[in-house]
């Protein structure tokens, strides 16, 4: 997958210095990626077979996780 060996990459110093620089661009590219609309606040929450989630099941879901 990666054509390079770390001794090899890091054996130059310009390799070492592209390798940094990819690899920070990537983590910026990564973090700066915008939220797709689906992971909106108002979004209505649904269970594993698409129904509708109360507010009564997220309480006992809640209740059951703090009781672990």
């Amino acid at each position: 997958m990666w054509p390079f060996t770390s001794r090899r990459i890091m054996g130059n110093r310009w390799w070492a210095i592209a390798f940094v620089i990819f690899v920070c661009y990537q983590a910026v590219d990564f973090i700066g990626a915008e939220p797709s609309a689906d992971n909106s606040g108002n979004a209505t929450m649904t269970d594993v077979s698409g129904a509708p989630v109360t507010d009564d099941q997220l309480r006992q879901a809640e209740k059951s996780l703090k009781s672990l």
